[in-house]
């Protein structure tokens, strides 16, 4: 297919060798029981998982039937992935699978914001108490041996894992995606429990390391479609930016990308954009990879009322989380404008009245547009259609190949491309 293969790797491979045995990771256990199975060879297998220790909880909840669906796809099975879009509702499945596995349970997460997220939930669908849900991470630790929920970096410190992963009997891993990561994979490496569970939208990583994740979680047991409550009208609005882009041959996509931040004309186009759609009444997100970019875009904004909300690496984690709860107290219908960086919303965020999203940088790879267009995805009584606003940038042929990358993702998602002339 002449497609470039540069900075992939050939052979993935997590097998450990020993003296006397190979040790093969977890998620290959059908494909060997098969090859076995193939070529005439019984197998002696001997169980040595930790079962766990029981735990008497019961699911609180209510379940929608592409939920219990999914749940009746899983449970047959020890070990393995639920691939879910977002606004599917993972984390009231995973409580469900919680009560109905029944034994105590470490759920590891990729960021500190998650952490509290999932506690509150878990406590609410399994009627449970604080003395029942621990967490570890945030500079805390503080486990209960029962339901645990873990940020991935707390649990390895300088290559040494928290021998706690071992003692649990169910493992959930939330955006298990990252798992692909040499410290994350070494934290399922030491993890000896019976159950384990994959929790993701995108089972791909741009790294090509992703057979990594069915290695350490099993393979996908089930791929859930968009609930029927999310928004199903879906439309792309391409905005051709034409200024032609003069820059040394030599010059890399980061150099294209700070020319792009520092285009006040295009600047200026973004925040009128935003301007309009804020004026419609909708819920605005704007998202691009540079914080100098979102200065930019802010101060271009500078007469709307009321001002928009910015999210940025700068900030620390409890002025984000004082933002985020200043955003979650507007009335439903008010209209709004967050302004933030890809790499704080992508994953994890969840502000449901959200309706439209402006990309002001463009991306290429599909798993970053699935992320992004996830955070309008979530179901909200006021939401009937979603809608994104692509600045296609035409003066310069890398970022035309990113646009035609971004179109196959759009329509890969049931998006709608509105016709525009950007040639």
């Amino acid at each position: 297919m002449r497609m470039s293969v540069w900075d992939k790797p050939r052979v993935i491979g997590c097998a450990e060798n020993y003296p006397q045995h190979i040790a093969l990771p977890r998620g290959c256990l059908d494909a060997a029981l098969s090859l076995l199975r193939e070529n005439g060879i019984a197998c002696d297998l001997r169980d040595e998982r930790v079962r766990g220790q029981p735990l008497d909880v019961s699911f609180v909840g209510s379940l929608r039937p592409d939920q219990e669906a999914a749940i009746a796809a899983m449970l047959p099975f020890d070990a393995g992935v639920l691939c879910a879009p977002t606004a599917f509702g993972k984390t009231v499945t995973a409580a469900a699978m919680i009560a109905r596995r029944g034994v105590n349970t470490l759920v590891m997460v990729h960021r500190t914001e998650l952490l509290k997220q999932w506690q509150e939930r878990l406590q609410a669908f399994l009627g449970v108490g604080k003395g029942m849900v621990g967490t570890i991470g945030g500079g805390k630790a503080k486990p209960s041996g029962r339901i645990d929920i873990a940020v991935m970096q707390s649990l390895s410190r300088q290559g040494e894992v928290n021998p706690l992963v071992e003692d649990y009997g169910h493992v959930i891993v939330d955006e298990c995606h990252h798992v692909g990561a040499v410290s994350f994979d070494a934290i399922l490496k030491r993890t000896k429990a019976k159950y384990v569970l994959g929790l993701t939208a995108t089972p791909i990583r741009r790294d090509g390391q992703h057979p990594i994740i069915f290695m350490q979680c099993g393979p996908i047991r089930h791929t859930a479609a968009s609930p029927a409550g999310a928004p199903h009208d879906l439309e792309v609005v391409p905005r051709a930016c034409r200024a032609r882009i003069d820059l040394p041959q030599d010059a890399g996509i980061q150099d294209v990308f700070r020319h792009l931040a520092n285009d006040q004309a295009r600047t200026e186009a973004i925040a009128a954009e935003v301007s309009d759609a804020f004026a419609q009444g909708r819920k605005v997100l704007v998202l691009t990879e540079r914080t100098e970019h979102l200065d930019a875009i802010d101060a271009a904004l500078g007469g709307l009322e009321p001002s928009p909300f910015v999210l940025h690496g700068r900030m620390s984690r409890k002025q984000r989380a004082a933002l985020v709860a200043d955003l979650d107290a507007l009335p439903p219908d008010a209209p709004r404008v967050l302004l933030a960086t890809g790499k704080l919303v992508g994953e994890g965020f969840d502000h449901p009245p959200l309706d439209t999203l402006v990309l002001a940088m463009p991306v290429s790879w599909k798993g970053t547009l699935q992320q992004y267009a996830g955070r309008l995805h979530r179901e909200h009584a006021s939401k009937t259609d979603v809608r994104i606003i692509d600045f296609v940038d035409t003066g310069h042929p890398a970022l035309l190949r990113m646009w035609d990358k971004r179109q196959r993702g759009y329509r890969a998602m049931g998006y709608r491309i509105s016709s525009e002339d950007l040639k």
